[in-house]
C-alpha cells in the first residue's frame, strides 16, 4: 500500500487545435460512427479523433527506433510503476552538455540512483519554450545516459520535447542508448517543480496499443 499525502499530475492537458503538433476531435452521433440502432436520446455521443503518436506528454516505446523493439503494447506494467528520483538539472548553465560525470554528480545531489529506479529529468525549461533562452537548455549526452542504463534504471522521463538538446552530436543519440537497453522514456513531463521530495512514487499508464511506437500518456506521482 502506497502511503502518501498529495498527488501532482505530470500530464500536459491536450487541447484540440493548440500546441504545434496536430490534434483535432470530431463529434458524431454514436449511431453515425458505429452499427448501432438510434437511440431516442438528445445527447449520445462518439468522437473521431485525428493526431499522431508523439504529442502531449507522451511515453515512446523501443519500437520508435528499433525494428524488433518492444511496441507499446509489450512494455510490462513493472517498467511504467514504482520509485522515482527527481534529478534537478535547473542549476546548470545555459548550453550544459551533460555528460556521465556531470549525470553521476547530479545524481549524488538527490541522494543516487537505485537500481529499478524511474528517472525525472527536471531541466526546469519546460515554460521557456517560447523564449530564446530554450535554445540554451541542457544538452544530453549518450554518455549520460550510458550512466542512467548502468545504474539500472528502467523508465526516463524528462519535462523538454525532446532528450536531445541544442549540443547533443547527434539528433538521435539519447534515444537510441535508452531504446536500445530496452528502456522507454517520456517527453513533456509536466509539473516537475510542484515536487518537493527528490523521490516520489510514479505510475505513467499509456494505452497498451499492439504496433504502436508511442502515445500520450497519463503520469502521476504521489507524494
Amino acid at each position: 500500500m502506497i502511503n502518501y499525502r498529495r498527488i501532482i499530475d505530470l500530464t500536459l492537458p491536450l487541447v484540440p487545435g493548440e500546441g504545434g503538433r496536430p490534434l483535432e476531435i470530431e463529434r458524431h452521433r454514436t449511431e453515425e460512427l458505429t452499427p448501432h440502432e438510434p437511440v431516442d436520446h438528445p445527447w449520445y455521443v462518439m468522437h473521431r479523433v485525428q493526431t499522431i503518436s508523439h504529442i502531449g506528454t507522451h511515453i515512446e516505446a523501443p519500437y520508435h527506433c528499433f525494428e524488433n523493439g518492444r511496441d507499446l503494447g509489450s512494455i510490462p506494467l513493472e517498467r511504467l510503476i514504482g520509485e522515482a528520483v527527481v534529478l534537478d538539472l535547473g542549476e546548470l548553465p545555459l548550453d550544459s552538455l551533460i555528460g556521465a560525470s556531470e549525470m553521476e554528480a547530479i545524481a549524488a545531489r538527490a541522494g543516487g540512483i537505485r537500481s529499478g529506479d524511474i528517472v525525472l529529468l527536471r531541466t526546469g525549461f519546460a515554460d521557456r519554450r517560447a523564449s530564446p533562452e530554450y535554445d540554451h537548455r541542457p544538452s544530453l549526452t549518450a554518455d549520460a545516459m550510458r550512466f542512467l542504463v548502468d545504474r539500472g534504471v528502467k523508465l526516463v522521463g524528462t519535462d523538454l520535447s525532446g532528450l536531445e538538446g541544442p549540443q547533443t552530436p547527434g539528433h538521435l543519440d539519447c534515444h537510441l542508448v535508452l531504446l536500445g537497453h530496452d528502456i522507454p522514456f517520456i517527453e513533456n513531463v509536466a509539473n516537475l517543480d510542484e515536487l518537493s521530495q527528490p523521490r516520489v512514487f510514479v505510475c505513467a499508464l499509456p494505452i497498451p496499443v499492439r504496433g504502436l511506437d508511442a502515445f500520450p500518456v497519463r503520469i502521476v506521482a504521489f507524494e
